[in-house]
């Protein structure tokens, strides 16, 4: 990866432009490229783009190297609690929560604090600063300050939840044997792994981190990364997997699924397509591979240029239930195949 696609994913990282302007600056790199061969007029291209962007770095307000640092260990714990919701943000950490089989809260905090003096004056601001609380149906936790890495181990009672949001500006989040109805999971620099978690819908963002989701079940399952892979294994009714640099990894492994529409810039995509369903598809790849691994299927359309390669077509027509797939990449292969 050259230097200045490296220097647009820093910035996404650091947050001084969004994965909106992140992705047109990423395209305006590949479409300035393939032009300059052809032509030596000055345009507004990434050039410009770059140093508007570096414009926002300083004006920005952010300290990228906080100093020294002193860490501890903080750990609390609730009365039995009923709640519903969980609403968690943290500006400087990462988040690792599971279920366990109390009905009270338990959470193990690791805390870097930043330009304090001894643990106590760290302990103090840190206090200060964090919120754990539960109101009603709701269970909030947020540590606002950057100048305190957060680092949250959290056990919450094994049930069922409504809602669960989770931000993160800076860390990695890890959810094992989680239920909710609804999860809103997003991170701007960190990875994001799912285990043995199910409900009706999940909804996962990164900017710069690999998203994993194994042992999941959701009826709508959506994941969106820019700088990073992504990896779907379990039972997911629909699911969307997007990523502008990084490969797309997707296993069904039971009954629900019905669509499925994937999709990545630089990077391969893998399917191994659900159980005993027919099959309807477009494989698309720019300048990679299509690898359609199908015994028998029918060619409903292939187109097979240089830069454009397409595949139209249908398989398992015995079956009753459907699942639609729609697969694409501009440079990696795209596979299709059986489960075993």
């Amino acid at each position: 990866m050259n230097e200045e696609r490296m220097r647009v994913l820093k910035m996404i990282e650091e947050g001084t432009i969004s994965a909106e302007e992140g992705s047109r600056l990423l395209d305006s790199l590949d479409k300035e490229k393939s032009e300059s061969a052809k032509s030596d007029k000055k345009t507004y291209g990434i050039k410009n783009f770059l140093e508007d962007a570096v414009e926002k770095i300083k004006n920005a307000d952010f300290d990228l190297s906080f100093g020294d640092y002193v860490e501890f260990t903080y750990e609390t714990e609730t009365e039995d609690v009923d709640f519903q919701d969980i609403d968690l943000s943290i500006a400087n950490g990462g988040a690792k929560i599971e279920s366990w089989g109390e009905s009270h809260l338990k959470a193990v905090y690791d805390i870097k604090a930043y330009q304090v003096e001894n643990e106590e004056e760290a302990r103090e601001r840190f206090l200060a600063d964090n919120q754990f609380e539960v109101k009603g149906d709701l269970l909030r936790i947020a540590s606002p300050s950057k100048k305190i890495k957060t680092n949250i181990h959290l056990y919450i009672p094994e049930k069922y939840y409504d809602f669960m949001k989770m931000k993160l500006s800076n860390g990695s989040l890890d959810m094992r044997n989680v239920k909710a109805d609804h999860m809103h999971l997003k991170t701007a620099n960190g990875k994001v792994q799912l285990e043995s978690v199910n409900g009706e819908s999940c909804k996962i963002g990164t900017v710069n981190g690999a998203v994993r989701v194994t042992e999941g079940k959701f009826d709508t399952c959506e994941t969106d990364t820019v700088n990073g892979s992504i990896t779907l294994r379990g039972d997911y009714g629909k699911s969307d997997a997007s990523a502008i640099s990084g490969s797309i990894v997707v296993e069904h492994t039971g009954g629900l699924a019905h669509t499925g529409f994937y999709k990545t810039g630089t990077g391969s995509v893998d399917i191994t397509l659900p159980k005993h369903k027919q099959i309807d598809g477009v494989l698309r790849s720019s300048i990679g591979k299509i690898d359609c691994q199908l015994d028998n299927y029918k060619i409903l359309s292939d187109k097979n240029e240089v830069v454009n390669k397409k595949l139209e077509f249908e398989a398992f027509e015995e079956f009753g239930e459907s699942f639609h797939v729609e697969a694409e990449t501009k440079t990696g292969t795209v596979t299709v195949k059986r489960a075993l």
